[in-house]
């Protein structure tokens, strides 16, 4: 069966056995960080990927309730998030660096009144926008894609000028213990099966994640397979990095940029956070 494999959207040409492929996984992030978007690639899969996925929607219905709004959704990608508020009456603004997301985030939003969502294709350390925000939120590990304390203090002290006084600020992570628990020798991880949008092809995404615990960051492969009409197998590899943040370095971080009443909790029922909790979900109030 013949293979053809796309790494960042662009065809490799390459007919070899897979194994072969995954050892040069260190050339697939040299791409990524050149291109500087994994998204370009992703982007086809991910809604359908995260279809279904609004378990964390009732904490922020909850905490919308609680410092009011507007909203500002750091990492909005295709709107997950921003659609599922919005029709809730609440004023979204959604900001991502990838104009791709973007791009499928404005061509989904007809249903939802165009004054009701707002994007802005802005990096988060450089966000100038005039309007102040009761709420900002970087929704299912979106703080990840930080690679790096001077840009995780960036960001914050950016939104800290963005947020109103006494206003919150949400930061959804996966629980950093998990770091510790990741095998050291990497290996194809079965993640799901679903339906492509574009084709209705059934997609298996597969995974292959390293983790540097001095850095504590991850090198992530997302592979995506689908067999075409024609037999033929077409795999898109997406190579992403992700860095985990300890609860003890979240707390530091977010009171250097002027954020107090610190909540770190271990899921959106808001239950404290412990070492084996799936989430690090912190919630941190502006300073008045």
């Amino acid at each position: 069966m013949r293979l053809i494999v796309k790494c960042m959207g662009h065809v490799l040409n390459w007919g070899g056995h897979v194994s072969d492929r995954v050892k040069t996984q260190h050339q697939y992030f040299a791409e990524a960080e050149a291109m500087n978007d994994p998204y370009v690639a992703l982007v086809r899969y991910y809604d359908a990927e995260t279809a279904g996925y609004a378990v964390d929607i009732p904490a922020y219905n909850v905490l919308v309730e609680r410092f009011g709004g507007p909203l500002l959704d750091v990492g909005c990608g295709t709107g997950r998030v921003a659609f599922a508020l919005a029709r809730q009456g609440i004023a979204v603004t959604g900001i991502d660096t990838s104009q791709p997301m973007l791009d499928r985030a404005r061509a989904r939003q007809e249903p939802i009144k165009s004054s009701q969502v707002h994007w802005y294709q802005v990096d988060v350390t450089e966000l100038t926008l005039d309007e102040r925000f009761g709420l900002a939120i970087f929704a299912y590990n979106g703080f990840m894609h930080l690679l790096d304390q001077d840009r995780q203090i960036a960001a914050l002290n950016k939104l800290a000028e963005h947020i109103k006084k006494g206003g919150g600020l949400v930061i959804d992570i996966a629980n950093p213990v998990e770091m510790f628990r990741v095998e050291d020798t990497p290996g194809l991880v079965f993640e799901r099966q679903f339906a492509d949008t574009e084709t209705g092809q059934a997609v298996m995404q597969q995974s292959l994640a390293m983790v540097d615990r001095a850095t504590q960051i991850m090198s992530l492969t997302w592979v995506y397979d689908r067999i075409g009409p024609d037999g033929i197998v077409h795999r898109d590899l997406v190579p992403l990095q992700l860095r985990y943040t300890m609860a003890s370095e979240m707390r530091l971080l977010l009171s250097r940029a002027g954020f107090s009443d610190i909540e770190l909790c271990g899921d959106y029922d808001f239950s404290p956070y412990e070492e084996e909790s799936p989430r690090l979900f912190v919630i941190a109030t502006r300073q008045e």
